[in-house]
């Protein structure tokens, strides 16, 4: 029996490095370079960590070396961290990335020293529960925000971080309760780590490479323009049947101040996490029969079913709120919001003039010095005759 789980162990260590190598090649060449930031290299950090930690293990394997082995496997449980730390840059939160060399160190040293006593056994499910610590920190992430639960790339990675947890725990547990009567009983411990592992490898290679190229690439493009299409569909037809009974309509233009400097000093990752969270703000602070959609990263337009009096009260809010959305004070720049307001009452119920019109009006809002709302009037007016006549 126990040479059958020596060579099942032997032949998932080797799908183990195969699989960290691929990963490594593919967060390299398909997610840092396509699209270069904290979080992308974080993960390239975790993927090169698993492929020479995997490939060492097999080494100290082939050559019967246990102390190799064991030195290996430990600095294997700190690529877990890594890509937690990756996420968190991901989501705009401080990375810890100290964790995962701190994680690796010192699981590597605790197993080396153990060596062939009797306190390897605990010492393995020691470190182990500490890896599965940064899948439940994950897990605790994740869950936290809608936009994240909501993300199907992460939905496969989240599902095995709990499962993670679980194993670690239950490992731990039953090694304290019931310690193991032979070999056998470790070594299959082992095999279903390694198996956990090579799963949870390969579901944190889709969420990273799935990631970085929906954010970044034509996925992610199309998407965005099939929504706005969609919004401008139904905003148009509701501006059509409110036009007979003169109701009181407007359209919002949202668009953050900055956005230019806050991608190169911060990256495009930060500035696309700010960008989602500031249309979620907006979603919660306009009424539910508002219409909401964004044509681009960072601007949001609104059509708001109220009088002028209520627009006011909705643009104070939203702008008061928009500082606050950097949280964990991550960005180099404190976000602000410029706004522009084109009631229908005014300039007629047409979507694309009212929306032209409310842009016109963000953008000079933003020239004087942003944080705040502009409505259209004679000068916006003014500004948009002159540029077609320039055009």
């Amino acid at each position: 029996m126990t040479d059958v789980l020596i060579g099942a162990s032997f032949e998932i260590g080797v799908a183990q490095a195969a699989i960290s190598t691929l990963a490594m090649m593919l967060a390299i060449g398909i997610a840092f370079l396509v699209k270069p930031s904290a979080a992308t290299l974080y993960w390239t950090f975790a993927f090169t960590l698993a492929m020479v930690a995997s490939c060492g293990v097999m080494a100290g394997e082939l050559s019967g070396n246990e102390d190799l082995r064991r030195l290996w496997l430990g600095a294997l449980m700190g690529a877990p961290a890594l890509l937690w730390s990756g996420f968190r840059a991901l989501w705009g939160l401080r990375a810890h990335l100290w964790t995962g060399p701190a994680l690796a160190i010192a699981a590597a040293t605790l197993l080396f020293v153990v060596g062939d006593s009797g306190w390897y056994p605990i010492a393995y499910r020691t470190v182990f529960l500490a890896a599965s610590v940064f899948a439940l920190l994950f897990f605790s992430d994740w869950a936290r925000a809608a936009e994240r639960r909501a993300d199907r790339l992460m939905l496969p990675l989240a599902i095995l971080s709990a499962a993670f947890i679980a194993l670690g725990v239950g490992t731990f547990v039953t090694g304290l309760v019931m310690p193991p009567s032979g070999g056998d009983d470790f070594t299959l411990l082992r095999i279903i780590a390694s198996i956990g592992m090579v799963v949870y490898v390969a579901c944190a290679l889709v969420a990273v490479v799935g990631l970085a190229t929906r954010d970044g690439g034509l996925a992610r493009t199309a998407a965005t323009t099939t929504a706005w299409q969609w919004f401008e569909r139904t905003a148009a037809d509701r501006l059509r049947r409110a036009q007979p009974s003169a109701e009181p309509w407007s359209i919002v233009y949202l668009r953050l101040d900055d956005d230019a400097d806050i991608r190169q000093t911060a990256g495009s990752t930060a500035l696309s996490t700010l960008s989602a969270r500031f249309e979620e703000e907006v979603r919660a602070v306009f009424p539910a029969e508002c219409d909401i959609g964004s044509p681009a990263a960072g601007t949001v337009v609104v059509l708001v079913p109220r009088s002028d009096t209520a627009v006011r009260d909705l643009l104070r809010t939203i702008l008061e709120r928009v500082p606050s959305l950097d949280v964990h004070t991550s960005l180099p720049i404190r976000p602000t919001a410029s706004a522009g307001w084109a009631p229908a009452s005014v300039f007629g119920y047409e979507l694309e003039t009212l929306v032209d019109t409310a842009r016109e009006a963000a953008a000079l809002a933003a020239e004087k010095g942003g944080d705040r709302w502009e409505r259209v009037g004679a000068r916006v007016v003014e500004r948009l005759i002159s540029s077609s006549v320039g055009r």
